[in-house]
């Protein structure tokens, strides 16, 4: 294959699409050395801004990872997940061949946010216990967990907060929370600086943002969850029983 500076399309994203059908078609294994910046330019006679553009995207998709002092490889398969499921730990805890473990970071009190007041209707200045944990795939940090739920609706929380016990149990034990509804929703983003290092990604890489609102049967908002996925290290799946129509 070559490139044609005739395409509409720019230079970087044919010499993608060149790497992208060697690594989908499995001509190019997970784990083999692509070659060097050099040795694409040379072969595509692009410049190596070229060739480093289309690496950066090809990294942002998880289809390559660059390892310091080493060279770029072809990536390792992404973990797919039940679209139905949403990320929730009991997901990944039954991926096939998976190992899933929550990494604590913190619990402290805060000021809710406007946002998170919004959602769990706290008035202004009304405080929030605000968790943060890390969800740990086979050794590899996937996921980053931030739950927010009433300090006022939850008092001592702390005292009964361990990390290897679930907030559906702590919940439903000591405050008799039962039969929550949960609002999900989904979207794409970027990482910031921070998200990126407790995920060990680069600032800037797509994620998934996944937001859940769980309340009472009577309507009461007892948790706001936000989970970040690493976009380059997970994928959705769905079957349905009625497939879609083609149009």
């Amino acid at each position: 294959m070559t490139v044609s500076r005739d395409d509409a399309l720019p230079l970087y994203h044919q010499l993608k699409a060149f790497v992208t059908e060697r690594i989908e078609s499995g001509e190019w294994s997970a784990g083999r050395r692509l070659p060097t910046e050099l040795e694409f330019a040379n072969e595509f006679l692009v410049s190596r801004t070229t060739v480093r553009q289309a690496m950066q995207l090809l990294e942002n998709e998880g289809l390559v990872e660059r390892v310091q002092g080493k060279g770029t490889f072809v990536g390792r398969p992404k973990i797919a997940q039940n679209l139905a499921s949403m990320a929730t730990l009991a997901a990944w805890l039954t991926s096939p061949g998976s190992v899933a473990e929550l990494e604590f970071h913190y619990l402290e009190t805060v000021t809710a946010s406007a946002g998170v007041s919004a959602k769990l209707n706290l008035l202004p200045g009304d405080k929030a216990f605000e968790l943060q944990r890390t969800v740990v795939v086979n050794g590899e940090p996937l996921a980053l967990l931030t739950c927010w739920l009433p300090e006022g609706r939850f008092t001592g929380f702390q005292a009964y907060f361990s990390p290897d016990r679930s907030l559906r149990q702590i919940l439903r034990v000591f405050y008799g929370v039962k039969a929550i509804r949960q609002h999900k929703e989904v979207e794409v983003t970027i990482l910031a600086p921070e998200e990126a290092r407790l995920l060990d990604a680069n600032p800037g890489a797509p994620a998934l943002l996944i937001s859940y609102l769980s309340k009472t049967e009577s309507g009461e908002p007892v948790e706001l969850r936000k989970m970040l996925v690493r976009g380059d290290r997970a994928k959705y799946y769905v079957e349905v029983d009625s497939p879609e129509l083609l149009v």
